[in-house]
């Protein structure tokens, strides 16, 4: 009887370590899959304004949180330290 008993707990432990594997490889294959796509590009509208706007760098922490409010320093930011080959793939 403890011999029955053995059996259908490696049985189990067998089904769900299968069943554990199963979903782990397709979890890995879909991220996989959705990685491999690329990036999904940033539109960024401008306006006369962001070109009469120029920020300087930040002198201070302070003013370094208050200029990540502003929607127009952010695309300047953006902008000037964008990777030539990321910019490239968006277009």
């Amino acid at each position: 009887m403890n011999t029955k008993w053995n059996r259908k707990w490696v049985v189990r432990l067998c089904l769900i370590s299968g069943c554990t594997l199963a979903v782990a490889v397709c979890l890995l294959w879909w991220g996989t899959k959705t990685h491999a796509q690329g990036h999904t590009p940033v539109h960024m509208t401008t306006d006369w304004s962001n070109r009469h706007m120029v920020y300087s760098a930040p002198s201070s922490l302070g003013q370094a949180l208050r200029l990540q409010a502003e929607p127009r320093y952010l695309h300047q930011w953006t902008r000037r330290n964008v990777v030539p080959s990321q910019a490239q793939s968006a277009q």
